[in-house]
């Protein structure tokens, strides 16, 4: 009998007879998943009837047991009882737990499907007797639910639920995310899940198709276990490089050589105001800007060394192209900066903008104040608009929602105002099943300062073209550089080009101009150490 305390839940096999490929069997693509690495079997044949389904069942069992790996039943208790099988799962619309319980006892595992938090209070009411594991999803669409009753929930969601376990103090029940998870997506979700008190991540991933409807599906479990096992999501240039940012100022001054030399192309999908300024910007920052919002092109584009996504959605593109460029980039390993432009300022934005949070991994997510509280849940109600700025005077509040931003979307979060607040979230790209990772208030984050530019929130685009030059910083970096800290250089360099922009110009139309040459000078001097903006811990 399997200890179901000892259950590896890591890459969990979910079996569907429908899609077997030309020349395979159930057991033959369930025989080479438990060849190459997965840890429990689930046997969901939902067509199939009775007889069958024992058959099959008692074909299958035999397998599980020469690897010691669990074989859980999908919702017929009966054939579970019937065959002894390890366990059952069952979904809300099922047998009710309880009598679920009853009917196979105490040492058998008992899993759950589950979409929201009030479930999650439901199976913690219940204690250890209940439920063993819950499946949490569907986190992306998938077709091997027909006829959906749940949206799908995306990393955050999942998190939110391992809030909820946290906050009941469900510590027995294990987790495994389930739904539309698939080799070009696993790293990313395992990277973001996690707990907001930085103590729980989810235990496992659930898979059907990427198995059971493989030509080689030893090869393709094999493929899954790997990226589990990595426990490393290296999505762009120096992300899990280490190095101390309190040394700073010693290297300033390679991001800006290697800008320079590197040229990086700034692929922008941004706003109509911003375009020209923008260009002109990365022009002066010796990268090389193109404004494309042509999907077919987003392939070769994110291909070309050194390219960089700028994404700002303060002009609404279509949301299937947006999508399209963040999965270019993701997969060619690329950086992508997105600025969620107004990201509550309407039912709409709230939602793109949300959607595309859920779909990609960014290297950077900068905001306003208003923009970053939103992300990170904390502003109260609607924001007046796309320019909301410092609606909260609280520093401190400004300082945690950017650690927060950071946190749950594993990437360097900036939040732009009269204080740059800039916090790292990216973990060194690394991930762990089960435990967790540092909680958000430990987060390294700095404020970055050079006085009230209060000129700067009078021009038109200023805070998207802060996104321009971050994007310019990090386009060149190396595996050997630090991402955070490039990132640093880029807000510390734009502030202190406004503030020698507010000593020369006449007015906001020639501030323009100023801010432009003065990041042109600042980066050919290369001069760190004469940049008028500072750089302090939080």
């Amino acid at each position: 009998m399997i200890d179901k305390l000892r259950v590896d839940y890591s890459l969990y096999l979910v079996t569907d007879s429908t899609m077997l490929p030309p020349g395979t069997t159930l057991e033959s693509q369930v025989l080479a998943a438990l060849q190459n690495g997965v840890t429990l079997v689930q046997l969901r044949e939902k067509e199939t009837d009775t007889k069958v389904f024992i058959e099959q069942a008692l074909k299958v069992q035999k397998l599980c047991w020469e690897f010691q790996v669990p074989l859980i039943i999908n919702d017929r208790v009966d054939v579970a009882l019937a065959i002894d099988a390890d366990g059952v799962h069952v979904g809300q619309d099922d047998m009710p737990i309880a009598m679920v319980r009853k009917l196979v006892g105490p040492d058998k595992i008992v899993g759950w499907s589950v979409g929201y938090e009030r479930e999650v209070e439901e199976l913690a009411a219940m204690g250890p007797e209940g439920v063993d594991y819950i499946g949490l999803g569907m986190v992306f669409p998938t077709n091997t639910k027909k006829n959906a009753k749940k949206s799908p929930m995306g990393p955050r969601g999942v998190s939110k639920l391992l809030d909820s376990l946290q906050k009941t103090n469900a510590t027995w029940c294990k987790t495994v995310a389930i739904g539309g998870l698939h080799p070009d997506n696993i790293p990313r979700v395992l990277y973001q899940m996690c707990s907001e008190d930085g103590k729980r991540s989810i235990d496992g991933i659930a898979v059907v198709s990427d198995i059971m409807a493989s030509q080689e599906a030893g090869n393709a479990a094999k493929k899954l276990r790997s990226l589990i096992d990595s426990r490393s999501y290296e999505f762009a240039n120096g992300v899990s490089d280490l190095s101390d940012v309190k040394q700073l100022s010693a290297i300033e001054e390679t991001f800006v050589d290697t800008t320079a030399a590197t040229s990086p192309l700034i692929h922008h999908i941004t706003n109509k105001v911003h375009q020209n300024f923008g260009a002109n910007v990365a022009l002066a920052l010796k990268s090389s800007p193109i404004m494309s919002e042509v999907a077919a092109e987003y392939k070769e584009l994110s291909e070309v060394p050194h390219a960089v996504l700028l994404l700002n959605t303060g002009s609404v593109a279509p949301l299937e192209n947006m999508v399209s460029a963040i999965r270019a980039y993701n997969e060619a390993k690329r950086p992508i900066v997105f600025d969620p432009v107004g990201f509550s300022a309407t039912s709409a934005r709230l939602v793109l903008n949300s959607h595309l949070l859920a779909y990609g991994q960014f290297a950077c997510i900068k905001g306003n104040a208003g923009e970053i509280l939103s992300i990170a849940d904390l502003n109260v109600g609607k924001m007046r608009g796309v320019d909301s700025g410092d609606s909260v005077s609280d520093l401190a509040v400004i300082i945690k929602a950017t650690r927060l931003v950071a946190y749950r979307y594993r990437c360097v979060a900036v939040c732009t105002g009269k204080v740059d607040i800039i916090a790292n979230g990216l973990n060194a790209g690394k991930y762990e099943l089960s435990t967790g990772s540092v909680k958000p208030s430990l987060l390294p984050a700095f404020k970055v300062e050079s006085g009230d530019l209060e000129i700067m929130g009078r021009i038109t685009a200023s805070g998207c073209s802060l996104g321009t030059t971050i994007a310019c910083l990090i386009g060149g970096i190396t595996n050997s550089q630090n991402l955070f800290s490039a990132v640093l250089t880029a807000v510390r360099l734009y502030k202190s080009a406004g503030y020698l922009a507010s000593l020369s110009c006449k007015g906001t139309g020639s501030f323009q101009v100023s801010l432009i040459d003065s990041l042109d000078q600042l980066l050919q001097a290369n001069q760190p150490s004469t940049w008028k903006a500072t750089v302090k811990a939080v």
